[in-house]
C-alpha cells in the first residue's frame, strides 16, 4: 500500500513582489500598509461586527490588535489579506482575504471580509467580493471552488455572496458557537466554470 502524497498548492503567483491592487467603482483593495494601523482599529472595533466573526477577531478591537493584524499580515508569504478602502482617501474601511487549504482541499479556498458599520449597504462588499473572486480563478488555476462560510442570521454577508455569484450550498448544524450562543453556519460557494 503506497503512502499517498501531502499535496501543498504552489501559490508563487501570489508573490509580495506582485501584490495586486484593484481600483473599482466603489472601493480600493490593496495590500495592508503600517499606516492603516488607526484606521484599522476604529473600523473593526465594533459587537455587530464582532458579532459574526471568528473569535481570532477580538472585540474590543484595540490599536495593539491593529498594529499586530498588520504585521501578520504583510509578512505573509503569499499575502492572503488586503484592505477594502475608500476611493477619495485611500483610508481603510474593511478587509478581505483568503484562507488557503491544504492536503485533500488544496483546490479549495474560503474567502472572508468585513466593512466598517458607516460603509454597509452601499455595495462595496458585493463589488469586492465579486471582483475578488474572479482573480481568484484567474491566479490560481488549480482552485475549482471557493467558499465562504456565514453565521446564521448574517442575512447581509448571504445577500453580498448571492449578489457576487455564489450559491447557498447547505448548512452546517451547530456547527459554531460564539459568546455562549451555538449557531448554524452557512456554506456558500463559487465553482470554477468551464473545468
Amino acid at each position: 500500500m503506497s503512502r499517498q502524497q501531502l499535496i501543498t498548492p504552489n501559490f508563487s503567483a501570489f508573490s509580495k513582489d506582485a501584490n495586486p491592487v484593484w481600483n473599482l467603482q466603489k472601493c480600493l483593495i490593496r495590500p495592508y500598509r503600517e499606516s492603516d494601523a488607526d484606521a484599522l482599529a476604529v473600523e473593526a472595533n465594533n459587537s455587530k461586527i464582532a458579532k459574526y466573526m471568528r473569535n481570532v477577531f477580538p472585540y474590543p478591537y484595540t490599536i495593539d490588535d491593529a498594529r499586530s493584524f498588520i504585521s501578520s499580515s504583510t509578512a505573509e508569504s503569499p499575502v492572503s489579506h488586503f484592505a477594502l478602502c475608500r476611493l477619495s482617501d485611500d483610508r481603510l474601511i474593511g478587509s478581505i482575504g483568503l484562507t488557503l487549504k491544504e492536503d485533500i482541499y488544496y483546490r479549495t479556498m474560503e474567502m472572508g471580509y468585513w466593512i466598517g458599520e458607516d460603509h454597509w449597504n452601499q455595495g462595496i462588499c458585493t463589488e469586492a467580493a465579486s471582483v475578488f473572486s474572479e482573480w481568484v480563478f484567474e491566479k490560481f488555476e488549480h482552485i475549482l471552488r471557493l467558499e465562504a462560510n456565514v453565521f446564521e442570521g448574517n442575512e447581509g454577508s448571504g445577500r453580498v455572496l448571492e449578489k457576487a455569484g455564489f450559491e447557498l450550498e447547505g448548512r452546517r448544524h451547530k456547527a459554531a458557537e460564539k459568546d455562549g450562543v451555538v449557531l448554524d453556519i452557512l456554506i456558500y460557494c463559487k465553482l470554477r466554470t468551464g473545468k
